[in-house]
C-alpha cells in the first residue's frame, strides 16, 4: 500500500470516528433535552397533591416540603425522586410494557414453577367463595321451608302473633297537585316482616346506648319525576309507619323521602343529576344532618363546607356563596373539602389497611372515599367523640360518609353486593368486625333499587352477620 493510499484509509477512519462521536453526541443531547423537557412537565403541569392511582389502587406521592431540615436530613430529594416517578406521564402503560417485555424474556429457574404461590392463593378463595355459596344454598332452603309454613293454614286454636303479618303493604309514590297519588313500588308481602328481624339481629350486635338507623333513598330517575316539572310536586312513603312498630329499641328508621322532599325544587343546587342516578352531594348532606340532628347533635350543615366542582380543573375549592354565584351543569358533582383532618383507608382483614383518599378535587364519584371499592373501609375522623360507627349500603353511602365522620372517631363500611365485597378479603364476619371496632352506632342504607327486588341484599346480609372463617 502507497503512503498516499495509507493516509486516505486513516483519513477516512478518523472522519468515520469523528461522524459516529458526532452522532453519539446528538443523541446524548436529544435524551438529556427530552429528559429535562419531561422534568419541567413534571414540575409545572403535574398536579403537586396526592392522587389516587386506580390501577395500583394506593395513593402517589406529593410533592415533598421544601426547607432547610428537609434538605439537610436528605427527606426533600427522596421525596422529590419518589414525587418524579409517580409523576411519570403514561406510567401506567409504561409499567405494563415493561411488564410485558420481562415476561418474554425472563428466564425460568429450577424454583418453584412461576405463579405457583398464586394458584395456591386462588384455589384457597375459590374454596372459601364454595363454602360461602353453600352456605347460601342452605340459608334460602330454610328460608323456602320457612316461608312454606308460614303459608300453611293455622290449626283450630292457634294465633298468629302481630308482627307475623305486616297491616299493610309498603309502597312507594309520587304525589300529584291535586293531592291524588301515583304508586310507583310496592314491596312484597311479608318482606318488612323478615327484615325488621334483621335489622333486630344487627342491632344485638351493638350496645346497650347504640343505635341501629335505616334509610332508602330514591334514585335520580324517581326525583327527577319532580324537579323541575308539574305533574309531580312531592313524593312519600309509608316505610316508617310499617317497619317501626316491627323493630326493636334501639332500632330507628328515617323517611329519607320525607327529609328531602322540602328541598327537591328549592334548594341552593340540584340534588339529583340527570345523567347519573346516584344523587348530589347536597342531598347527603340534608340528609346526614337529620341524623345527627335526630341525635340530640347540632350538625355542621352543607355551607360550613367548601366544595370542588368536578371536571374543573381549577384544584381549588369553593364556599356555598361563591358557588351561588356560578352557573355550571346539573351533572358537575360537588365534592366537600374535609372540615377537620380525616384519613380513609381500604381494609381487609379486619386490621389490614392501605390508604386512600378521603375527598379529592377531580374524579366525579372518586372524589368521594377513592371510589367504592371493599370488601371494607375504614375512615378515621379528626374530632374525638368517643364513638365509632358503621356504615352498610350501597354506593349512595359514598358521599354520606364524609358528612358522617366529624362525629366519629372511626368509621367502619362496607357494601355487601357481589361486585363489592369478597369473602377471602374480609378475612373476618361482619360480627367480628363490629367486635373489633368497638361499634356504637350503625347506618344502613339501601336504595330500592338493590335492596328488595331479589332478596339478595338481605340474604347477603344474614349470611355475612355470623358465617364461619
Amino acid at each position: 500500500m502507497t503512503c498516499c493510499g495509507i493516509f486516505r484509509f486513516s483519513q477516512h477512519t478518523k472522519e468515520g470516528y469523528l461522524l459516529k462521536k458526532r452522532l453519539s453526541f446528538i443523541l446524548l443531547y436529544f435524551c438529556l433535552l427530552s429528559l429535562l423537557c419531561l422534568g419541567v412537565y413534571e414540575l409545572f403541569f403535574v398536579d403537586k397533591g396526592e392522587r389516587m392511582s386506580e390501577s395500583e389502587n394506593r395513593m402517589l406521592s406529593a410533592f415533598p416540603s421544601l426547607s432547610a431540615s428537609t434538605l439537610a436530613d436528605g427527606s426533600f430529594m427522596s421525596g422529590f425522586e419518589t414525587f418524579l416517578s409517580d409523576a411519570f406521564p403514561f406510567r401506567d402503560d409504561a409499567a405494563d410494557f415493561t411488564d410485558k417485555v420481562m415476561e418474554l424474556v425472563s428466564i425460568p429457574n429450577d424454583g418453584p414453577a412461576t405463579g405457583e404461590m398464586e394458584d395456591q392463593l386462588w384455589d384457597n378463595l375459590e374454596e372459601q367463595e364454595a363454602a360461602f355459596q353453600q352456605l347460601l344454598e342452605e340459608e334460602r332452603a330454610a328460608e323456602e321451608t320457612a316461608d312454606e309454613k308460614e303459608n300453611e293454614a293455622p290449626a283450630e286454636g292457634d294465633a298468629q302473633t302481630p308482627a307475623a303479618v305486616e297491616s299493610e303493604p309498603v309502597s312507594i309514590w309520587l304525589e300529584r297537585a291535586d293531592g291524588s297519588r301515583e304508586v310507583i313500588f310496592t314491596y312484597k308481602p311479608g318482606f318488612m316482616t323478615e327484615f325488621a328481624a334483621l335489622l333486630n339481629r344487627y342491632r344485638a350486635r351493638l350496645p346497650e346506648d347504640g343505635r341501629l338507623y335505616f334509610l332508602s333513598p330514591q334514585v335520580a330517575d324517581v326525583a327527577n319525576n319532580i324537579i323541575g316539572k308539574t305533574k309531580y310536586v312531592g313524593w312519600g312513603t309509608n316505610l316508617v309507619d310499617v317497619l317501626q312498630p316491627l323493630v326493636d329499641d334501639g332500632v330507628v328508621i328515617m323517611d329519607d323521602m320525607a327529609i328531602l322532599n322540602p328541598y327537591l325544587n328549592d334548594a341552593p343546587s340540584a340534588l339529583y343529576p340527570t345523567e347519573d342516578y346516584h344523587w348530589h352531594a347536597i342531598a347527603a348532606s340534608i340528609t346526614a344532618d337529620e341524623l345527627i340532628s335526630s341525635q340530640g347533635v347540632a350538625p355542621a350543615d352543607y355551607d360550613q363546607y367548601r366544595y370542588w366542582l368536578s371536571f374543573r380543573h381549577d384544584n381549588r375549592d369553593y364556599s356555598t356563596e361563591q358557588l351561588a354565584g356560578m352557573t355550571y351543569s346539573r351533572e358537575t358533582i360537588e365534592i366537600m373539602s374535609a372540615i377537620s383532618p380525616a384519613e380513609s383507608y381500604f381494609l381487609n382483614h379486619i386490621t389490614g389497611r392501605q390508604r386512600t383518599v378521603f375527598t379529592m378535587s377531580e374524579g366525579g364519584y372518586v372524589g368521594f372515599l377513592g371510589g367504592h371499592k371493599g370488601p371494607w373501609r375504614l375512615i378515621e375522623g379528626g374530632f374525638h367523640t368517643g364513638r365509632n360507627a358503621f356504615v352498610m349500603g350501597d354506593c349512595f353511602t359514598i358521599p354520606l360518609i364524609p358528612y358522617l365522620a366529624p362525629y366519629y372517631d372511626q368509621i367502619i363500611s362496607t357494601d355487601v353486593r357481589d361486585n363489592f365485597y369478597s369473602v377471602p378479603l374480609a378475612g373476618a364476619n361482619i360480627g367480628d368486625y363490629i367486635d373489633a371496632y368497638e361499634v356504637d352506632d350503625m347506618y344502613v342504607v339501601w336504595t330500592n333499587n338493590y335492596m328488595f327486588f331479589n332478596g339478595t341484599i338481605p340474604s347477603r346480609m344474614s349470611a355475612y352477620l355470623d358465617m364461619s372463617y
